[in-house]
């Protein structure tokens, strides 16, 4: 199998590198309190950068309801609206509902799950979603249990095309793939956190696409980081992670260091690993401006790293943080 560059998604191509659409929510607490998101954004430069994706080959993006409530559904729609570019370019879109069966306070996940589907694509000013997922669900959720009928009638009308689950861990990746559910699953994998990668190449899994999240870690594989300590904004997500973490995660970003030396730099290089691997992957960096979307377009152009960079890499940090696992 050659190592492609783009996917064919139900007839439609899809870039296997797309655009994390998170960073686009901007600034916004979770229940708690606590910050949700990456911060302030520039919303102008946030639609040029989807403009500019577009017109550079990426042409998938991945949203969620969840994400300052539909705001970032809002600035992805307003994009795709507002977009000049080629007629022949079909945006892929990938959003994600928070909810599932048992969730307390809801008390019709199938009425509440398909009325937000609704909502999502008049933000959208789309007629129909490419992928819907749900969104972080326990990771022992009873999936065998699952009544599939709303997700099918959704189907059947043509609002979505494919379901499946975003998963919080590894755990829940498994969970999913065990019973079977849908036929998407998107979870963590970058160049320091490789576990979901012999799900790949199962054979019983082939049906799967697998959306990989976080593939420069939260932002951390950046020259930025090789060459200082990082500090967060308080509005930022990452200002909630432990000294513990980010110390461990500079560490492992520094081991890498030798990926900066290749064209582009260790940010292009990180996501040219996610090419690296001939399966039904797609990468999403969160992307929040054309700088951005330019590295993602670039690590396109470039394709997949040798793969004794590749070998490199798994030597250099060969385990995860431990209260990863």
């Amino acid at each position: 199998m050659t190592k492609e560059t783009r996917l064919s998604l139900q007839g439609t191509i899809a870039g296997r590198i797309g655009f994390g659409c998170w960073q686009l929510a901007g600034a916004y607490a979770s229940a708690n309190g606590r910050p949700n998101g990456y911060g302030d954004i520039d919303e102008a430069e946030g639609i040029r950068a989807i403009h500019y994706a577009l017109d550079n080959g990426i042409n998938f993006f991945d949203t969620a309801i969840g994400y300052n409530d539909g705001h970032s559904e809002r600035v992805l729609g307003k994009a795709l609206v507002s977009y000049t570019g080629s007629a022949g370019v079909r945006p892929v879109i990938c959003t994600k509902y928070e909810g599932w069966p048992g969730m307390e306070g809801l008390q019709d996940f199938a009425a509440d799950m398909e009325r937000n589907v609704d909502m999502s694509l008049q933000r959208l000013g789309m007629k129909s979603l490419d992928m819907l997922l749900l969104h972080n669900p326990p990771d022992d959720l009873d999936l065998s249990a699952m009544d599939l009928a709303p997700f099918e009638r959704m189907v059947a009308a043509g609002k979505i095309k494919e379901y499946g689950v975003s998963c919080r861990t590894v755990k829940g990746v498994a969970n999913v793939l065990e019973h079977g559910f849908g036929s998407v699953v998107e979870a963590v994998y970058n160049v320091l956190d490789r576990r979901y990668e012999p799900f790949f190449a199962h054979e019983a899994y082939a049906r799967y696409t697998f959306i990989c999240r976080v593939p420069l870690a939260s932002g951390f594989v950046s020259p930025r980081t090789l060459a200082e300590d990082r500090v967060f904004a308080g509005n930022d997500i990452r200002s909630n992670f432990s000294s513990e973490q980010v110390e461990w995660v500079t560490g492992a970003v520094r081991s890498l260091a030798f990926l900066n030396e290749l064209e582009g730099g260790i940010t292009v290089s990180a996501l040219r690993f996610q090419l690296s691997n001939p399966y039904r992957t797609i990468a999403i960096p969160g992307i929040k401006n054309v700088r951005q979307a330019a590295d993602a377009a670039l690590a396109m152009r470039l394709g997949p790293l040798p793969q004794d960079v590749v070998q490199r890499i798994a030597d250099a940090v060969p385990e995860v943080f431990y209260k990863w696992r």
